[in-house]
């Protein structure tokens, strides 16, 4: 059987891909072709999670084995099989692809096809837009702590020569430092 699933992302509302993948192929599988067509980096940390039809997560499928608690089963995607944990047509899935900030795009199973494709799978059949940037880091504009990242005196951002200049008064300094030697 073959699987048409529909990616999309919450923050490029442009970007739209669809794959076909069979139900023997692995989530690494999926992991792996969407990687390579993302241009993003392989090394990083992934998982997808199975999801209910209002996206709240049920079950992880992680690309390194994470050792969950006994009573919590944990699949890689390397074991997982599509064909074992699809189940229903517009089953939802989430893919987290930058672990650090919970980014992830949102795949649904559009249609199923009860034949084998004529072309190695998985296959992008359709790439639109322009994708995420795999790994988001925080800006001087995206701040949000409240706290300038400006260390300098003069305010300026960079070092100057009054930055330089300034005097420090030696009760400044709590701590004895041994002699130079």
């Amino acid at each position: 059987m073959l699987y048409l699933f529909r990616i999309l992302s919450d923050e490029e509302k442009d970007f739209c891909m669809d794959i076909l993948i069979d139900e023997s192929d692995t989530f690494l599988d999926f992991h792996t072709v969407l990687q390579k067509n993302l241009n993003y980096d392989p090394t990083q940390l992934a998982s997808f999670f199975i999801t209910n039809e209002n996206w709240e997560k049920l079950r992880e499928i992680t690309l390194i084995d994470m050792q969950e608690e006994d009573d919590q089963l944990s699949e890689t995607m390397e074991n997982a099989l599509l064909g074992n944990n699809i189940y229903e047509k517009n089953q939802r899935l989430l893919y987290i692809f930058d672990f650090f900030s919970e980014r992830a795009f949102f795949i649904e199973l559009m249609n199923t096809f009860d034949r084998k494709s004529l072309n190695p799978t998985p296959l992008v059949t359709s790439l639109s837009g322009t994708p995420p940037p795999q790994l988001q880091f925080m800006t001087d504009d995206a701040n949000q702590s409240g706290y300038s990242d400006d260390c300098y005196p003069s305010g300026s951002g960079e070092p100057d020569e009054e930055d330089y200049d300034q005097e420090f008064p030696e009760s400044d300094y709590p701590f004895d430092f041994p002699p130079d030697e």
